[in-house]
């Protein structure tokens, strides 16, 4: 009896342990994690479009033909006593023009180096030495792209500091034979006509035709369907035209977004316009419409203030449209919890878990970026191993091992 007794205390025993086991094996099973670490990741959000330029502007009318030379570069600002251009009877006298006013302008220059009596503001011989060597290469380069603009403006820059170097290094004590010559060959006048607008503006040689049409009035009817119809004209320059004055330094560009970038943009975000091509750098703008279509596109409309030859040239642009980029640590939608209020991560810390607080920057199809807390013990940092799956997880809890 105390044997059979014995016998079946020791099975019963055996059979506790072996289910324990079991239940064990079953719960590390159904408690395993699934984790991924936390990377550092960026958004660069952009769209390459093609659009409508909108302004306000007038097209400057003059009377009587000649020679035209242009004494303003697009997208310049003027008032009204500016002379925009000047109108000569024969191309020569155009040309005889453009040379006397490079003689004058290196004429003054040479007055000015002669002015400056102050030893240090012809910078020492080493410095003068390396640039006069940089702008003979730009120099080179530019007459290779046969850049006639470039090269008179470089041509103006080592004539300045040749001069301050052959003052810095006594060769020269002044240039007063050189500044005689150059005036013995100014003959007076111009001979040419000056041509004014009767307004304030920033020049462009640039008519079209439509100065009076695409107004920013033209906004409030503006839909998708009717920008793609005068997106597909032509809208050549008047070779006849002699200019146009744009009026108000407010601007506007308006473009069709595709469906998958219009999540990056909203009334009131700031963007970057980047004319292709160009080789300008981008300009600051801001986003004042956008009106999505049953498509999923959008119609964007970006106002900018700033005046450059892009701005006031053009009808139509293919531009690059930037946002502000995210950079921060990628987690899982899945891994996102809500504890007392505060949003963060479960991550495993050694042989336990830790709830880690996160500060979400950007919200994507299926992950958020947080952002980047160096150093700090309560928030996410970058390569924690986050929890994505995981069942009765709290702070503090053990990982089985």
């Amino acid at each position: 009896m105390n044997t059979f007794t014995t016998k079946l205390a020791t099975l019963i025993l055996v059979l506790f342990i072996l289910v324990f086991a079991v239940y064990q094996g079953w719960r590390s099973l159904n408690e395993s994690f699934r984790t991924e670490s936390a990377y550092e990741y960026q958004i660069a959000r952009y769209c390459n479009t093609e659009g409508l330029l909108i302004r306000t502007e007038e097209e400057i009318q003059r009377e009587g033909g000649g020679q035209v030379r242009y004494l303003l570069e697009e997208g310049e600002k003027f008032r009204r006593d500016t002379p925009i251009a000047q109108v000569f009877a024969s191309q020569e006298e155009a040309e005889e023009a453009a040379r006397q006013e490079v003689i004058r302008q290196e004429r003054d220059l040479l007055k000015r180096i002669q002015r400056s009596t102050d030893t240090s503001r012809t910078a020492d011989v080493e410095t003068l030495n390396r640039e006069i060597a940089l702008t003979l290469r730009e120099l080179t380069q530019s007459a290779a792209k046969k850049d006639l603009e470039e090269v008179a403006g470089l041509h103006m820059t080592l004539v300045e500091k040749i001069g301050r170097q052959q003052l810095a290094t006594g060769q020269n004590t002044g240039f007063e034979d050189r500044i005689r010559e150059l005036s013995g060959e100014l003959a007076g006048g111009s001979g040419g006509q000056n041509v004014y607008s009767s307004s304030i503006g920033y020049f462009s040689r640039y008519v079209d035709g439509f100065e009076a049409e695409y107004t920013p009035e033209l906004l409030e009817s503006l839909d998708a369907a009717a920008l793609r119809e005068l997106l597909e004209r032509d809208y050549p320059g008047d070779p006849d035209s002699f200019g146009k004055s744009v009026t108000d330094f407010t601007w506007y560009y308006a473009a069709i977004i595709p469906k998958e970038n219009v999540e990056y943009f909203h009334v009131g975000a700031k963007v970057e316009m980047d004319f292709i091509g160009s080789g300008e750098p981008a300009m600051p703008g801001k986003v004042v419409r956008l009106s999505q279509e049953e498509s999923g596109e959008a119609l964007v409309v970006v106002q900018s203030s700033c005046i450059t030859a892009d701005a006031v040239s053009h009808r139509t642009a293919n531009v690059k449209l930037s946002l502000q980029n995210y950079k921060g640590l990628r987690i899982s939608h899945k891994a996102l919890r809500i504890v007392d209020g505060e949003k963060g991560v479960y991550v495993r810390s050694g042989y336990s878990v830790r709830f880690k607080k996160v500060d979400i920057i950007y919200t994507g199809p299926d992950y958020y970026l947080c952002k980047t807390q160096y150093g700090s013990t309560d928030q996410l940092n970058l390569f924690d191993d986050v929890i994505v799956e995981g069942t009765d997880l709290y702070d503090g809890k053990p990982i089985n091992t």
